[in-house]
């Protein structure tokens, strides 16, 4: 059983360092994810910024046996905190980036996080409980030349295993958004311009009054997502809070802009839903030069102004399509392969 908890203490102490590295690399990041999880934009820059240093102190506690009781207990709170969060997001029906080891590796919280932070928890109570264990140095001393090989290429193995765990899940991810996309794609996504080509250009009135042009959209810096909707369609209704929540957590990396018809005072709807960037088409002729046959239909636009995917029509293939546009970044790949 000693030995037991101090491996616990290591795999906490690497999980620890880990994240606090990782959120220390991008702390810009750091600070969106906390805020991305209901926290005050003022807290979220302290606490993005503690967060990562408490995770490394709590590493560094773990590894020295007179400070690693503490370290497990201060342990089992953080995870406790981001257990919470999670869960009360999720019962939202929100995914926020957990952003857990910052620029090593981020994705959207759900049920495995929740799982993997709650083994990680009981491991720390474990550890809380019953006490430290040995001292890595002495346990070191006790074995044998050849238990620590062992041991050391059964860690191996084990890093190994997690590590083509860990692809082998994103692959199947990936390939689930692109099954997706392609489904819906092969229904309706016949419609739309030809991926690579010059998005057409256009000029519209937002809500309130002021003209804005595809131009303006894409010198942000960031790929655009163009959303075409109607007041007067039922599913385009029930994106809008998914729609307003891209727009609060993904706006360092995508802009989102929707095109929707009619007068600002049918549009009130996104008005109360807190939906940003809504510009009106006096009928449907910008959805038409670019191919849209129906609404909510969506088309990524590349920062350099090209259509950068097919064509998206309904949620279930609008969502694969923001998440390919935040994987490839400023390289958009469409969902046929394509390079825009």
């Amino acid at each position: 059983m000693a030995t037991a908890v101090l491996a616990l203490r290591v795999l906490l102490a690497v999980v620890f360092a880990t994240a606090g590295v990782g959120k220390l690399l991008d702390l810009a990041g750091s600070r969106r994810a906390v805020a991305d999880f209901g926290v005050p934009e003022a807290a979220a820059r302290v606490i993005g910024l503690l967060l990562p240093l408490a995770e490394l102190a709590i590493a560094i506690g773990l590894i020295f046996r007179p400070s690693a009781q503490v370290a497990a207990i201060a342990a089992a709170v953080v995870l406790a905190g981001f257990i919470a969060g999670i869960a009360r997001a999720l019962s939202r029906g929100e995914q926020p980036d957990c952003h857990c080891f910052g620029q090593i590796h981020s994705a959207p919280a759900g049920p495995a996080t929740l799982v993997r932070n709650g083994v990680l928890a009981a491991a720390a109570i474990v550890i809380a409980a019953y006490g430290t264990g040995p001292a890595i140095d002495s346990w070191v001393s006790d074995r044998s030349a050849a238990e620590l090989v062992a041991v050391g290429l059964g860690i191996l193995a084990l890093a190994a295993s997690l590590y083509a765990w860990t692809l082998l899940t994103q692959n199947r991810s990936l390939i689930n958004d692109l099954r997706i996309a392609r489904k819906a794609g092969a229904i309706g996504g016949r419609f739309g311009l030809p991926v690579g080509t010059e998005a057409p250009r256009f000029e519209l009135a937002d809500l309130q009054g002021d003209r804005v042009t595809l131009m303006n959209l894409t010198q942000r810096g960031k790929p655009v997502v163009l959303m075409f909707m109607s007041p007067w369609c039922g599913p385009c209704g029930a994106m809008l809070p998914r729609i307003r929540q891209w727009q609060e957590t993904l706006r360092d990396r995508l802009t989102i802009a929707v095109i929707s018809t009619g007068t600002p005072e049918q549009n009130e709807a996104f008005v109360e839903q807190g939906v940003e960037d809504v510009l009106l088409q006096e009928e449907m002729e910008v959805a038409d030069i670019f191919s849209v046959k129906g609404t909510p239909s969506a088309v990524i636009v590349s920062q350099e102004g090209n259509v950068a995917s097919n064509l998206g029509e309904m949620e279930q293939a609008i969502e694969p399509l923001v998440r390919l546009a935040l994987r490839q970044g400023p390289n958009i790949v469409s969902v046929e392969g394509s390079a825009a």
